[in-house]
């Protein structure tokens, strides 16, 4: 067995052998566009860079076109700062300054006459989050899509998903998994997983990226990423692991629809995390737990915003 760095390079196949016809590569453009923002003095070397890195991506996971999406910095972020959660979305972002490129950018980016031949789209989203517009791709184009990012909720995704540890194409069993990774030098922890069961892991540990709580007890406990694996991990039924994660919050009387909220990616245009909470079957006493709390205040009116704070991840 050939090994590199952990990796069984024998099970990894034949990395060179073309690309899968009629896969789409959906990526979130604004990892590549902040690194090649802040490596480059010019917009024409800027965008070259970009293109770079994007079809590297697109060959490793051997997809013959590609969707880019980028988030506007004025974007509304599909209302998510107006959620009164347990924390405030993304409060924990500074505004150091950014690369002076990074904007002009991703409009170029963005602008038709700057995509390549490889490209079905690039979107760059005011409403939504670029998130939110690659898990609509991801359930449009279904097997045929491959999501690649650096932020682990896309994780979520029921379709093809690009690991980036194992450089290879995995695709979510039933409702989802969960495995735990360890950083040796740093000795730290993280739940990840793939699939729905990912955004209940979400909903127990938080996340620290983005500032949103998860649940602020389990069991009398704070709850981290071991915490969610242990609680979660063994359930293989979503509406059993839905259940599962509410009973925490009834326990503790805190309301989980503003964290499900700002943790849910959307599905299509109007989708909600309530919605998809209809979608479950509940115990009686969760789902009296739910429609009790829909209607506690958990939002605040729109309120105009000139930019929102968007450092990498």
């Amino acid at each position: 067995m050939t090994t590199m760095l952990g990796i069984d390079l024998s099970t990894l196949g034949d990395q060179f052998g073309g690309y899968t016809p009629g896969r789409t590569l959906i990526i979130d453009g604004d990892g590549p566009a902040y690194a090649a923002a802040a490596t480059v003095k010019t917009l024409s070397t800027g965008i070259k860079r970009f293109h770079t890195a994007v079809l590297t991506q697109a060959f490793l996971a051997k997809a013959e076109f590609v969707e880019v999406h980028l988030t506007a910095n004025t974007s509304n972020k599909a209302g998510r700062f107006n959620i009164l959660a347990a924390k405030p979305y993304q409060g924990n972002r500074t505004s150091k300054a950014k690369p002076p490129l990074l904007e002009p950018l991703r409009q170029a980016i963005a602008h038709r006459e700057n995509w390549l031949p490889e490209y079905s789209d690039c979107t760059m989203h005011y409403v939504l989050e670029a998130d939110d517009g690659m898990i609509q791709s991801a359930y449009r184009l279904k097997e045929h899509g491959v999501i690649w990012s650096e932020d682990k909720d896309l994780r979520m995704t029921p379709y093809p998903y690009f690991d980036r540890k194992s450089g290879q194409v995995v695709v979510p069993t039933g409702f989802g998994s969960l495995h735990m990774e360890y950083t040796e030098k740093a000795g730290t922890a993280k739940c990840l997983g793939l699939g729905r069961k990912f955004f209940w892991a979400q909903m127990l540990m938080g996340d620290t990226a983005d500032h949103i709580q998860g649940v602020a007890k389990l069991d009398g406990k704070l709850c981290g990423p071991v915490g969610a694996f242990q609680y979660l991990d063994p359930i293989n039924d979503e509406s059993e692991a839905a259940n599962a994660v509410i009973d925490a919050y009834r326990a503790i009387d805190q309301n989980p629809i503003p964290e499900a909220w700002l943790l849910w990616l959307l599905r299509w245009h109007g989708d909600t995390a309530w919605l998809y909470f209809n979608e479950l079957q509940w115990s009686p006493a969760n789902r009296a737990f739910l429609d009790d709390c829909v209607y506690r205040q958990w939002f605040k009116a729109a309120e105009p915003k000139e930019e929102y704070n968007d450092v990498p991840y």
